[in-house]
């Protein structure tokens, strides 16, 4: 989640609440019958409206920076970036 903060993508607060959104929700999907391989796809899409979601709660109006980081939360929930661990530290 640094990248997010380097960034600078959205305040603490809207990263906390899209992070636990992100989180339940996509932990609530995996109980369906939905395969695994479509998690991925199914975290950042839920990230996104998690984003603009926790824009809206804090009212901040930087809506577009709030949809990248509800995406990227997203992929980092569901370990789309796992292969980038290595890289920058």
């Amino acid at each position: 989640m640094d990248y997010i903060t380097q960034l600078n993508l959205g305040t603490a607060a809207e990263l906390a609440i899209t992070a636990a959104l992100v989180f339940c929700i996509t932990q609530a999907v995996k109980t369906t019958r939905i395969e695994n391989r479509h998690m991925p796809w199914i975290a950042m899409g839920v990230g996104i409206v998690a984003g603009l979601a926790s824009v809206a709660t804090t009212g901040d109006t930087n809506w577009a920076s709030g949809a990248i980081m509800g995406l990227l939360v997203g992929g980092f929930t569901s370990g789309l970036f796992d292969g980038f661990k290595g890289i920058g530290g």
